[in-house]
């Protein structure tokens, strides 16, 4: 059953574009890929929606049918997991990792030189209580993802949310194919709280930049070097500036940024 956000208690404002904090190893999911024969993939279904080759694996489906790609939310069967998932080790290892129910999961791929069309798919946004997620496994970088006319910085290995009820397209203008898995998730607590974090270091990151573009800001934060209070003042700078974020995700930026200091120079 789904649990739309206005169920629950209110959470922070959900773009419609979102990068969660979640990171996946692309060389074991590749490996995967690896394992499936050309005849595993099946056509896609909205064959008036796309030119070119965008095909599909079923991975989760309706009655855990390994041929229906279409994730029918009328269907009276439960989504289950299919046979397909049981020659890709690293996709389970990747679904065991989200603390919310699954519906569908399936490996999409858009072949070199195909194009999706502009189209919306309907309740699939927050507000919804039911998320598409996409997790890239291969690109290339003449892969053009557009929502609402504005490109998705896509990275593989990344998760990230889109709001499908908006116009969406794509363009493989590459020579290699683009493959994601791409996960149908119901919203719960877990999944609010992920969605909570990613909004936060959203707003850090912009905060950031803000920071790099204006020496005044950089002035007073330079004159507090004391660990604790920098924090205090960052937090409440970028809050009089409305960028909210929590002291949490302000530390673990601080601490990538050592790490990369160190990988760099160590």
């Amino acid at each position: 059953m789904l649990t739309p956000r206005n169920e629950g208690a209110p959470g922070p404002s959900i773009p419609d574009r979102l990068r969660l904090p979640l990171r996946f190893d692309t060389a074991r999911l590749r490996e995967d890929l690896d394992r499936l024969a050309p005849e595993d993939w099946v056509p896609h279904f909205n064959k008036g929606y796309y030119q070119g080759e965008w095909s599909g694996v079923a991975l989760r489906a309706v009655g855990g049918k390994a041929n229906a790609l279409y994730p029918d939310p009328t269907a009276g069967d439960a989504f289950a997991d299919t046979p397909m998932l049981d020659r890709c080790p690293a996709v389970r290892e990747a679904l065991s990792v989200f603390g919310c129910p699954l519906l569908s999961a399936r490996l999409l791929k858009l072949a070199a030189g195909a194009r999706i069309k502009e189209h919306r798919d309907y309740n699939l946004g927050y507000e919804d209580g039911e998320v598409r997620l996409h997790i890239p496994i291969t690109t290339n970088p003449k892969v053009e993802f557009h929502l609402s006319g504005q490109r998705v910085p896509f990275g593989t290995g990344e998760c990230w949310y889109l709001d499908f009820n908006l116009p969406h397209r794509v363009e493989n203008l590459g020579s290699t194919d683009r493959v994601h898995l791409v996960v149908d998730c119901v919203l719960n607590d877990w999944l609010r709280a992920l969605f909570a974090r990613a909004v936060a270091r959203a707003e850090l990151e912009r905060f950031i930049q803000r920071v790099l573009a204006e020496p005044a800001l950089q002035r007073q934060l330079l004159e507090t070097p004391q660990p604790q209070a920098f924090a205090e003042l960052a937090q409440r700078l970028g809050a009089e500036l409305g960028h909210a974020f929590t002291a949490e995700e302000l530390q673990a930026v601080l601490q990538e940024a050592r790490s990369s200091w160190r990988e760099r120079w160590v």
